[in-house]
Formats: structure tokens, C-alpha cells, sequence
């Protein structure tokens, strides 16, 4: 496998971020008036973008939908997106990827200033050589990673996609990167990054550096 390039979604697969997401989701069903969703209701919404999941919620009320995103970014970027730490063993993974001269990017769907205040914030920022998000004009992570890809000038054959939902897997798909791989300590599971057509499973930070070598 001749891979250069590595872009990394970054809740569920850097950052074990679901308290500070679980949080922002309750202030904004609070402030809402919406009624209040069990966890495992709640875990479903982390790794889409916040617009899929509050569309989702609206029942077509655009307003709604459109209000309710604003509230949760104003309680994320307050307090939920310092809510959030390192899997075990990411930081060795990153600094032996850095040793061993691979380009590390992160792709997220979170809004691009909050991720890279995030990394900021948790000291991660130097891992990576760009740090790319949700954007007016990429909002899904199909065009995040697109965007990502021209920015960093990084040829699709020479790059992995990596992260823990469907969408990481489809968005890696749909720029045609030499490899997707899913993780499983995050917020996906096997059998959606089976049936969305990973090329490789990992359960643990050093199987990727096993397997790129």
C-alpha cells in the first residue's frame, strides 16, 4: 500500500468527544423546547453533520432546524468542545506517523474554526499539516474531504480516508482515495463500516501503523 497522505475524521476517532456533543445536543433540546432523547438516540447524531440531524428533528420546519444549530455551536463552542480527550494510544499513533514523514490531515463535519480551536485547546493542533471542517461551501464529508484534498494538494491514489461512521467511508469513496479504513472505538460499529464497503477494520491505533507499513 503506497500511502502519503492520511485524513482522519476527528470525533469518535482522534477525540473521544461524546460528553461534550451529548451535552450540547441536551442544552439545545432544552433551549428548544424539545423533548429530551435517550443516549443511544443521541449517539446516532454524532458524526453526521449537524445539519442532516436537526433537519431530521425539524419535520421540515427550516426555522426550527436553523435555530437549533446556532444554539448548539454557542454551547459547543463555550464548553462542550473542551469536553473531549484522546483515544488510548492516538498520541503514539500520531507522533510514530509524524516519525515515519506521513502527511496527517484531519476531515472533519464539525465547523472548520471550532475543530481547529479544539486541537488548539487539547495542545493536538502540531499532529497535523491542516485541519479542515464544515464550511459554507463543504458541508458534507464528501466535500470536506474533496476540499481537503485540493488544499493539501494531496493526490487521492497516495491517500487513506479514516474514521468511524458510514460517512467517512462513503466521502473517502466518493473522492476515489486509495484506501478507507474504519475504526472501531468510536461512535460507528462493524457492521456500518462493513455495509458502507471499508476496505480495512482496525480496533486499536497501532493496527494502523501494523498495517501502512
Amino acid at each position: 500500500m503506497t500511502l502519503k497522505n492520511l485524513f482522519f475524521d476527528l470525533d469518535g476517532t482522534i477525540l473521544e468527544s461524546s460528553r461534550g456533543i451529548l451535552n450540547s445536543f441536551r442544552y439545545t433540546f432544552d433551549e428548544m423546547g424539545h423533548p429530551q432523547l435517550s443516549d443511544a438516540e443521541l449517539n446516532t447524531f454524532i458524526g453526521p453533520p449537524l445539519e442532516a440531524t436537526f433537519a431530521t428533528l425539524a419535520n421540515g420546519d427550516d426555522v426550527w432546524a436553523e435555530k437549533a444549530i446556532v444554539t448548539y455551536r454557542r454551547y459547543y463552542a463555550a464548553k462542550g468542545m473542551l469536553e473531549a480527550e484522546p483515544y488510548d494510544g492516538i498520541l503514539e499513533m500520531l507522533e510514530e506517523l509524524q516519525h515515519l514523514d506521513y502527511n496527517l490531515f484531519i476531515a472533519t463535519s464539525k465547523k472548520e474554526d471550532v475543530a481547529q480551536n479544539m486541537l488548539a485547546g487539547l495542545k493536538l493542533s502540531q499532529h497535523f499539516k491542516g485541519i479542515f471542517g464544515n464550511t459554507p461551501q463543504a458541508h458534507s464529508k464528501t466535500l470536506v474531504l474533496k476540499k481537503s484534498l485540493d488544499l493539501s494538494q494531496s493526490t487521492p491514489n497516495t491517500s487513506a480516508m479514516i474514521g468511524d461512521r458510514e460517512y467517512d467511508i462513503i466521502g473517502g469513496q466518493e473522492n476515489k482515495v486509495a484506501k478507507t479504513i474504519g475504526v472501531l472505538w468510536g461512535f460507528g460499529d462493524e457492521t456500518e463500516l462493513k455495509n458502507a464497503g471499508s476496505d480495512i477494520l482496525i480496533a486499536h491505533p497501532q493496527q494502523l501503523l501494523e498495517i501502512i507499513r
